[in-house]
């Protein structure tokens, strides 16, 4: 990402070292600030994926996560990007039947062939709830940015 600021600083601080520090403060709380209104989006995204997911014993439904509980800025090739997941279905979370959810979280998300060879279209869950909230996502920096920098 790159910033330019267009200011006349000689009016708003009284050094180049003041105006320097100020920038360094914006770019040391830049990183947190989208993290957080990032992570705010992803919690929205997971909620609505529990919301929406099949029920039949709600384990996986109870399955589904975030890749982290707080994703993370990094740096690669001068490029700066959010990383983070949302996941459903495990090894450790059983239906009453005793299957791992993971092995029926594709199946229930994205359908299957039926034993009558019809398919069931499934239940995208994850797929629609991070659609609903795609523009939430895209505008979430804007927000950062504008608390962080001002108006």
């Amino acid at each position: 990402m790159c910033m330019a600021l267009d200011i006349n600083w000689e009016k708003k601080y009284e050094s180049e070292e003041q105006l320097r520090e100020s920038l360094e403060q914006i770019r040391d709380s830049l990183e947190e600030a989208v993290a957080s209104e990032l992570d705010a989006v992803w919690q929205k995204i997971k909620d609505l994926a529990v919301e929406l997911c099949p029920k039949e014993s709600g384990a996986l439904a109870s399955s589904i996560e975030l890749g982290s509980e707080s994703g993370r800025l990094t740096v690669s090739q001068g490029n700066e990007f959010y990383s983070n997941s949302i996941s459903a279905g495990n090894d450790s979370t059983f239906n009453r039947e005793g299957q791992p959810t993971s092995q029926y979280a594709v199946p229930v998300h994205d359908g299957h062939l039926l034993p009558n060879g019809m398919f069931w279209e499934g239940t995208p869950f994850l797929t629609d709830a991070i659609d609903q909230y795609e523009s939430e996502l895209q505008s979430a920096i804007d927000r950062a940015l504008s608390d962080i920098i001002g108006d």
